[in-house]
């Protein structure tokens, strides 16, 4: 009998951790989705002030007017913002720099 209890005890602190898991999971979920980096909101700003001036209509590679332009050159943006190399002639926080490098690395939705 004691060993029935014992097995019984061990079962239902297995389920309760599973249980606790599962909603820390689900938690962290919820954050995630609620940190995503917006372009519209985070990222088009910073490019309206940091980087239009430059790469605006008719002005250097590439240009970054619009969504399909800075999507389509993700990859080189965040390299050239997280390196420093950009934008020349102006600084970007730390701040902004983590809004665009996370951005790209969550996939540079439109969003």
């Amino acid at each position: 009998m004691k060993s029935n209890t014992k097995h019984s005890i061990i079962c239902a602190i297995f389920l309760l951790a599973c249980s606790f898991t599962a909603c820390i999971s689900n938690i962290e979920e919820q954050q995630e989705e609620l940190t995503k980096v917006s372009f519209i909101n985070d990222v088009k700003p910073i490019m309206d002030a940091r980087c239009l001036s430059c790469h605006g209509v008719g002005g250097n590679f590439p240009e970054l007017k619009n969504y399909t332009e800075v999507s389509e050159h993700a990859a080189m943006v965040k390299s050239e913002v997280a390196s420093g190399r950009m934008p020349k002639g102006a600084v970007l926080t730390a701040a902004q720099i983590k809004s665009i490098v996370d951005w790209v690395d969550e996939g540079a939705l439109d969003n």
